[in-house]
């Protein structure tokens, strides 16, 4: 009795394929729209106006720096702070950060009025101003994190000189990032200390650039949690529950952390109050805090919750929101406009934001597939061909990743 064949370990699942090809479709039409807005100008694609001249895709936008911290924090948790338990996820983290990065490049082209002039803070500087700092490191770290995972790339292509070479540089390119992503992540931060009179007291404190550092660290965190989750069950390839919950136990700290800030915030500037008026404003902000910063802080705090893989992707999920709710807390919700002025974004600007959000979703999926980026994939590393300073080591039974280290699940 003859049998179907089974398919190849790598293959895709139906749920999978029909994944990506979601994101293929709503991709094209992205792209479509895209081609319409840059005929057509801003006006006549985009609800944008004087009174919100920022709108859904800087909202986005904040909100995926934020996210692509992981690349950073992880970066530093293994470089720096020698936590190599946490290596085979560090790939993990930079494909995601670089990919993160890279959306936000295409978003701000697009929100641009002039986008043949994206190039116009290269040639006319203007120091003073924090957006040109920011602009400038989110250019040189999208730079630095291309570098960082050129490995990679040319672990396939057997170029083990070029590999040496970037393994010689690899300590001062992490140093570069991560002063890069201190600047630019609190800098953002930065500049909502010129709206004092638009952004709502309950937001604005002269502790947002520290603030907005602190929670880019903790959203990273869980950005690497959730992405891994994912990963795992697209290519049939749990990851390691006990790094995912170290990972979880570092967020208790990151978070307690904004939550002291916080609060000396309200204290400090005598909005404590206004936090229980149950206004449109305090319950926004109560929302945010409570769902997207103390649950969280409890819930990660359960050994039995981080010991199991799916509840630690839904409390990820719930961090993830929590800080997607700030950023657009404070670059949209918490702006104080003219009464009679409104924003509903136009259904090209969602068009144009899923069509990014998914290319972004399957070029991570093509990268993780055909590159050793997650842990226990296929390498040159596993033959011994090349060692490099990112080697991707493979999983066997009773080997741990740091010997001296072990890493429980709770």
């Amino acid at each position: 009795m003859s049998t179907a064949p089974s398919p190849p370990p790598n293959a895709p699942g139906t749920a999978v394929t029909v994944s990506l090809s979601t994101c293929a479709a709503i991709a094209i039409a992205g792209l479509a729209v895209v081609v319409y807005r840059f005929a057509a100008g801003l006006g006549a694609s985009t609800n944008l106006t004087d009174a919100y001249p920022w709108g859904l895709w800087i909202g986005i936008d904040f909100t995926l720096i934020a996210l692509s911290g992981g690349a950073f924090t992880l970066a530093a948790m293994v470089h720096v702070f020698n936590l190599e338990r946490y290596r085979p996820i560090l790939r993990t983290a930079l494909l995601t950060g670089w990919l993160g990065y890279l959306s936000v490049l295409v978003i701000l082209v697009v929100d641009l009025g002039r986008p043949d002039r994206f190039w116009g803070f290269l040639a006319y500087p203007n120091p003073l101003s924090p957006l040109y700092e920011v602009s400038w490191c989110v250019l040189l770290y999208s730079a630095v994190l291309t570098l960082e995972l050129l490995p990679s790339v040319l672990e396939r292509a057997r170029t083990p000189r070029v590999l040496a070479l970037l393994g010689r540089i690899q300590i001062p390119l992490v140093i570069l990032g991560v002063t890069l992503s201190v600047m630019h992540q609190s800098t953002l931060g930065t500049v909502f200390l010129a709206l004092s009179e638009r952004l709502h007291p309950l937001w604005f404190t002269p502790l947002l650039p520290l603030l907005f550092l602190v929670s880019s660290i903790g959203a990273g965190l869980a950005a690497v949690i959730v992405v891994s989750h994912l990963a795992g069950r697209a290519f049939r390839n749990p990851p390691d529950a006990a790094l995912l919950a170290g990972l979880a136990r570092t967020s208790i700290g990151v978070w307690s952390l904004y939550l002291l800030l916080i609060a000396g915030h309200l204290v400090f500037s005598g909005q404590f109050q206004a936090t229980f008026a149950l206004d449109r404003a305090s319950l926004w902000f109560l929302l945010e805090i409570a769902g997207g910063v103390i649950a969280p802080i409890l819930l990660f705090s359960r050994p039995r919750l981080r010991a199991k893989p799916t509840a630690l992707f839904a409390i990820a999920l719930l961090v993830i929101a929590g800080v997607a709710l700030n950023r657009f807390n404070t670059t949209l919700t918490a702006q104080q406009v003219r009464a009679q002025a409104s924003y509903t974004p136009h259904w090209m600007e969602l068009v144009i934001q899923a069509g990014v959000l998914a290319a972004a979703v399957l070029a991570w999926y093509l990268a993780a597939r055909f590159l050793p980026v997650l842990p226990g994939r296929p390498s040159t590393a596993q033959s011994g061909e090349v060692n490099g300073p990112h080697s991707v080591l493979p999983d066997t039974p009773g080997r741990e990743t740091d010997r001296s280290s072990p890493h429980p699940a709770s």
